[in-house]
């Protein structure tokens, strides 16, 4: 039972990787009894606090759900260590609770979060363009290329390679990094394939002359000048790069550093290069409200919980039904401990 357990685990994590979802993997890796999860337990967990497996039941599944859903805020994976005893207390990437189920026992849960690739737009079929592929590649983005003459053999490292234009528009969104790379061939049509789209990152390869003359066409085409603002160019960090390949680093390494920032704010907005906000790209579900239990101290989710009480007008909820009873059996008791 427990490999097909495992079994079923692993193909819903093929199942998700491949529609682009993010998901948690949850994994016990310790535990003392009295626990029903044992070490190798699994489960998968959706942005929305949806499980699939198990890692536990009670007072449990509330903490891990939670501290998931900042895993993929994040991006980092974590250890969660559920005990009546302080452990962990300065360990970085373990986030340490009480155990305040009666039924006790102790938990350790590694989190390892999975995300989606980000996309990686390479408009053009120049060297550069192809160069920017590679590393792209390398640098685990989704690769796809847009560009009339482009093809899979002249773009091997490519997920995907659009020939239509048009097409590229829809695919774009905030999650996106757009580089411009046509250099000569192409240029007003690739620029204004993706003008007006709102990526985390937007960049054109072209000296300051040649954008000008770029951007003064665009502007005649109706272009507004805040779609024309959100454009770095020269794309790139200032490296005093000189050859193509360099070129494609400094543009790569000015989307890697943009992306790492992303990851370490995930909820605001970051400056890009250019200087301007760029949209941020939010990993998980809206934020969820808690609430304390008020018999064990648990924080409880309250968007989906299962136990909830009124009580002189205010709602109280809880991690399970003994908590929910000892709760109605003595409300005023609970009430005036939870405001001391």
């Amino acid at each position: 039972m427990k490999v097909a357990i495992w079994n079923d685990i692993l193909d819903q994590a093929g199942r998700l990787r491949a529609e682009g979802e993010p998901f948690v993997i949850a994994t016990v890796v310790a535990y003392k009894s009295p626990q029903s999860a044992k070490p190798g337990s699994k489960a998968i967990i959706k942005p929305d606090g949806s499980i699939s497996g198990w890692i536990g039941g009670g007072c449990v599944q509330p903490i891990v759900v939670r501290e998931a859903q900042k895993a993929l805020n994040t991006g980092k994976p974590k250890l969660v260590s559920i005990s009546p005893e302080a452990t962990h207390g300065d360990w970085k990437g373990v986030e340490a609770y009480l155990m305040a189920c009666q039924g006790g026992g102790s938990l350790e849960i590694y989190l390892e979060p999975i995300l989606p690739k980000p996309n990686l737009f390479i408009v053009g079929s120049s060297p550069v363009a192809q160069i920017l592929a590679g590393l792209g590649r390398v640098l685990d983005f989704k690769v796809c290329v847009a560009d009339a003459e482009a093809t899979q053999d002249q773009f091997p490292e490519a997920d995907v390679v659009l020939t239509d234009l048009q097409l590229l528009r829809s695919r774009i969104d905030s999650r996106s990094y757009v580089v411009v790379a046509t250099m000569g061939n192409g240029d007003e049509e690739g620029l204004e394939a993706v003008v007006g789209t709102s990526p985390q990152y937007l960049g054109l390869v072209a000296s300051k002359e040649k954008a000008k003359a770029l951007f003064q066409y665009i502007r005649d085409k109706g272009a507004p000048a805040e779609h024309l603002d959100r454009i770095k160019c020269p794309a790139g960090l200032e490296l005093g790069a000189e050859t193509l390949p360099e070129i494609a680093l400094s543009v790569m390494a000015e989307i890697t550093r943009l992306r790492r920032a992303v990851s370490e704010q995930p909820r605001e907005q970051v400056k890009g290069s250019s200087g301007a906000s760029l949209p941020v790209m939010r990993k998980t579900a809206e934020s969820f409200t808690e609430s304390i239990d008020p018999v064990c101290g648990m924080t409880v989710a309250t968007a989906n919980a299962r136990y909830k009480t009124v009580f002189e007008e205010n709602t109280f909820y809880f991690c399970c039904l003994r908590c929910k009873k000892a709760f109605e059996q003595s409300p005023k008791y609970y009430q005036y401990r939870e405001r001391r």
